[in-house]
């Protein structure tokens, strides 16, 4: 399954990749020889006019064989008007672009259709900062529908309006209780960043101080704590939210060893106390489920769907654009952000666990990925030879297509020594 998902995932990526490069270079008239998939051995063929069309052994490229684009080639059979090398600057520079084009025509597809058919669950109210804004007007359990007369569906939706906000009072509803209210907010400023904030913490999910389930074995069932139990105190710091909750167990770790509870069980009280023995706040509540407020779902409609795919789309190419920026200063490590085809292989088949719209967000990112990645100016990638284009446009006069293909091929085979350095390192991690 693994292995199926990677070739149909190259040969959707490298083949729209082709195919714009191929519908390019129709459009201005060069000559086409091969468009093909992969790489090696010819699997199938088909030649339709004076184009072999074909679908190589080995599934990691693809290309497009125009004439004039071998620098060995003598072109004596094609007329100069259809030679590559031939072509005015702009339209060399047109024809390479378009491939990366197609990559990110099919990534904003990919993201606005799964933006348009996935359930989005509504932000709720998980705590309030006590003096904040927020905690005279919210309460845990709050599902938000609009701010600022603006839809909420993300994080990001409640950042952009509280920042559109000034620090104007600004309108919230709300569903409590299962009925909608409209409250008023006055956001104030942040007091560790620029901007502003209303001091709520927001989730999918909002929990509870109650213990819905707790494994025997685990550390809280240890020390005696039971499903229906509600804690109601930490080390004498009270909690009424999940939130509350494990940041009051994340302060009494660092106070002492022995934790204090005060357990809520049959509507009576009950002490408990809990041995920190060194471990983390995740580990003493791990195998204890907390109750929360229920989880609630909606779906976009289609101008909120085709906005909030807009905007992913937008917040993926500035991450990838980020992540390249941090390779090239050194800030990010090379073997920790880029992986070859084990690595993205083993990504592809975890994304398929989780469901086909989660695989097609994963094939949206490649294609992303593939479209940035081609568009650096390295010897052998599309943004190489833009770059020796538009060098030609400023000279006035050609480069010799000789010495340009040279660079490419010496650019080609530094691409493929990377490329198997980095897939023997991905078997060494798989293996390991």
């Amino acid at each position: 399954m693994t292995v199926l998902l990677f070739i149909l995932t190259i040969i959707v990526l490298v083949g729209i990749h082709e195919f714009g490069h191929f519908l390019a270079a129709r459009a201005f008239g060069v000559l086409v020889y091969e468009f093909s998939i992969g790489m090696g051995p010819i699997l199938v063929s088909r030649k339709r006019g004076e184009t072999l069309y074909a679908l190589r052994l080995i599934p990691i490229g693809g290309y497009v064989r125009m004439a004039g684009e071998d620098p060995l080639e003598t072109g004596e059979a094609v007329p100069a008007d259809r030679v590559l090398h031939n072509k005015r600057p702009y339209v060399r520079a047109l024809i390479s672009l378009t491939g990366p084009v197609m990559n990110f025509v099919l990534a904003l597809l990919v993201t606005l259709a799964v933006s348009l058919s996935v359930s989005l669950p509504v932000l709720q109210v998980a705590d309030t900062v006590p003096g904040a804004p927020a905690a005279a007007v919210l309460v845990p359990g709050d599902r938000i529908l609009t701010m600022g007369g603006e839809k909420i569906y993300t994080m990001s939706d409640v950042t952009r309006a509280i920042a559109a906000s000034g620090g104007r009072p600004m309108e919230i509803v709300v569903r409590r209780d299962g009925t909608e209210q409209t409250i008023t907010i006055q956001p104030r400023a942040a007091s560790d960043r620029p901007g502003y904030e209303v001091g709520a913490v927001f989730s999918p999910v909002a929990q509870t101080n109650e213990i819905a389930s707790v494994d025997p074995g685990s550390p809280l069932y240890v020390a005696g704590v039971e499903a229906g139990d509600r804690i109601v105190a930490v080390g004498g710091r009270e909690t009424s939210t999940g939130y509350e909750l494990e940041a009051a167990f994340d302060r009494a770790i660092q106070s002492g060893d022995v934790i204090a509870l005060m357990v809520y069980r049959d509507g009576a009280p009950l002490d408990v106390f809990v041995r920190a023995d060194g471990r983390t706040v995740a580990q003493i509540l791990e195998g204890a489920t907390l109750g929360n407020h229920g989880v609630e779902s909606r779906r976009p409609g289609l101008r909120d769907g085709l906005v909030l795919g807009i905007r992913e789309f937008v917040t993926y190419a500035s991450l990838l654009g980020q992540t390249l920026r941090d390779l090239v200063s050194g800030s990010a490590e090379a073997r920790a952000a880029v992986s070859g085809p084990v690595g993205i292989a083993g990504i592809l088949r975890e994304s398929w666990s989780y469901g086909f719209l989660y695989f097609l967000q994963i094939l949206g990112l490649l294609s992303l990925n593939f479209a940035i990645i081609n568009l650096i100016p390295f010897p052998g990638l599309d943004g190489s030879r833009v770059v020796f284009a538009i060098i030609e446009w400023i000279r006035g006069k050609p480069i010799p297509p000789q010495r340009e293909g040279m660079i490419h091929a010496i650019g080609f085979v530094v691409l493929l020594v990377l490329l198997v350095l980095i897939t023997y390192r991905d078997i060494l991690r798989l293996l390991g």
